[in-house]
């Protein structure tokens, strides 16, 4: 049985980190015009007005300089973000720097509420960085009957015993119930990539990849945020009501058994769907950021 669950490589918080700004030079590192402290500036942004109960909800974190063209070195601490439920309950999540990248200029990147689960409601987001705060941002969740319209599943056409020559297909389907057009980047667009989770019984072990780029579609559009703006320059998807998708990938593409045993493999990816029109009734709750992951179980032998 195919079981639909999300995963590690599939974490709605991932990090999308971008470093932002211009050179500088070093006499004027850490030197503001008006002689005040170089500092750090939290930065905090909804993706979206209003979200959907059921997405993978994301939305942007990052700092940019204060004072300065540059934030000096020692501010390089983790970001505490602070995030009040609907039920006024409180959780507080460490937001780290990027490992690269030219951050003494800044640098924003994605996050997310991660695999809890997410209720109708709002919730307060305050981020804090090296004792600045960023204004408190709300976050509008709410529920929508047009997840219920648009189907996607990773579909394994091959599980159960195989053998290292077996061909195991895994297809990417997708069926448009609603009324009106979706649109959605094609899997490689926009770093929208399909992730794999390999878990080995014995002896155990687990790894997680990402479906080659070179075999996915591949574009220089990289906006953070799929709209209608970009989606003529973004490679896309378009499905006209009642019509359906498929995609077909082969698991020997991506990944090789390295030896005999009990496995279990996951496909995941998150399709950012736009509904409908710009202006039209789910306009605000665009891009819609669906997760779609299967699993399912092989047995690898010799047998023939």
């Amino acid at each position: 049985m195919h079981r639909a669950r999300l995963f590690a490589c599939l974490i709605v918080g991932l990090f999308f980190f971008v470093a932002t700004g211009s050179s500088v030079s070093p006499s004027s590192t850490g030197i503001s015009s008006e002689n005040e402290p170089a500092g750090v500036e939290p930065v905090l942004r909804l993706e979206k007005p209003r979200y959907v109960e059921g997405e993978a909800i994301r939305f942007w974190v990052g700092v940019k300089p204060k004072n300065s063209t540059v934030i000096p070195i020692e501010l390089w601490k983790p970001c505490s973000l602070s995030i009040t439920k609907p039920d006024g309950t409180r959780r507080v999540d460490s937001v780290g720097w990027p490992k690269d990248g030219m951050l003494g200029h800044g640098w924003s990147g994605g996050w997310g509420f991660g695999e809890e689960k997410v209720e109708p409601g709002r919730y307060l987001l305050i981020l804090e960085c090296s004792g600045e705060r960023a204004p408190p941002v709300e976050l509008t969740v709410e529920r929508s009957e047009i997840l219920d319209q648009i189907k996607a599943e990773f579909r394994f056409e091959r599980d159960g015993a195989i053998t290292r020559g077996t061909h195991v297909p895994v297809v990417l389907a997708v069926q448009n119930g609603s009324q009106a057009i979706i649109r959605f980047p094609q899997r490689g667009a926009m770093m929208e990539g399909v992730s794999l989770r390999i878990v080995r019984k014995e002896p155990a072990s687990q790894s997680a990849l990402f479906f080659p780029w070179e075999k996915l579609s591949n574009s220089s559009v990289m906006p953070d945020t799929y709209t209608w703006d970009v989606a003529s320059e973004v490679p896309s998807v378009v499905l006209q009501p009642g019509e359906h998708f498929e995609q077909r990938f082969l698991l020997e593409d991506a990944y090789a058994f390295d030896r005999l045993g009990e496995y279990e493999i996951s496909f995941g990816t998150v399709l950012s769907v736009l509904v409908g029109e710009k202006n039209g009734p789910f306009g605000d709750l665009c891009p819609i950021r669906l997760p779609v992951t299967a699993s399912t179980k092989f047995l690898l032998s010799n047998a023939e």
